[in-house]
């Protein structure tokens, strides 16, 4: 803004914009002038300001109620934000890949640790067997970690997970050692239905073990009692509820421990029996 004049801050007194000493007060003006006409500045654009605001007050007040409405809806209109993508449907597709990636790694592993241990190092049977039932159990883990699916897909991946891994164990094998592909006496096809029973289950301990964990999350640890269990009420009878709740969690710790102990002993039933 141009101006000729501006206030001395000290006095007020009105002074030529070229001035530097007030010749009102003498005071020296070379610091305080690029303030003071800042200052100066800012008040006229207030005062501007508000003057607008006036008279847009005035306007507004002469307009219709249907107009002021209709200019209401087309500003909004004009600063609409476009609609966002459904969080929800984002979230369905990473779980699904992470289910997804989780088979292929495990039948990956699997067949890469198979084509190691037997073909490249020639170590004892054994450690494959250990290996396919450690393995199977991370990889199920992480995919119930990061899928976040129910139960019967977890239950549906770790089938996949264990006949992938098996097939691609006997490819590696038929390869190898140029044999048939498919097993062809009875005790062939006992052992591979032992190897596809393990993963399997591992696959799926790894998911029980996370639902076990969270479900120790969000009830912060609570331990199972049998107090709980043995408690009745006033009236002499068993706290249904209470007691449910406490079955409910004895079978949830319960579970992974049995599908674990399953899967140990799919795996190493051909080496105790021996």
């Amino acid at each position: 803004m141009s101006r000729s004049t501006f206030d001395c801050p000290y006095c007020c007194s009105n002074i030529p914009l070229q001035a530097s000493v007030c010749s009102q007060c003498t005071r020296d003006l070379v610091l305080f002038k690029p303030l003071a006409l800042r200052l100066q500045d800012l008040a006229d654009e207030v005062a501007q300001l508000k003057t607008q605001v006036q008279q847009q007050s005035e306007l507004w007040g002469q307009m219709p109620v249907q107009e002021i409405g209709a200019a209401a809806m087309s500003y909004a209109h004009e600063h609409e934000q476009p609609p966002q993508s459904e969080p929800a449907h984002l979230a369905k597709a990473s779980s699904w890949m992470a289910l997804s990636l989780s088979v292929e790694l495990t039948t990956a592993a699997i067949g890469l640790s198979h084509w190691v241990l037997l073909f490249v190092y020639d170590v004892r049977p054994l450690f494959l067997r250990l290996l396919t039932i450690l393995l199977p159990v991370l990889t199920g883990f992480i995919c119930a970690r990061q899928s976040r699916l129910g139960g019967l897909w977890q239950a549906l991946a770790a089938g996949a997970a264990g006949v992938a891994s098996v097939w691609l164990m006997l490819a590696i094998t038929a390869y190898m050692d140029g044999v048939p592909l498919w097993p062809d006496n009875p005790r062939d096809w006992r052992e591979t239905l032992e190897y596809t029973a393990s993963i399997t289950l591992a696959f799926f301990t790894g998911f029980l073990i996370h639902s076990l964990l969270s479900r120790w999350a969000r009830e912060q640890r609570q331990k199972i009692s049998l107090k709980v269990l043995l408690s009745r009420d006033a009236n002499g009878k068993y706290k249904i509820a209470e007691v449910t709740h406490q079955v409910q969690s004895l079978v949830a710790a319960v579970a992974p421990l049995v599908s674990a102990g399953t899967a140990l002993y799919s795996g190493l039933k051909i080496f105790l029996s021996n």
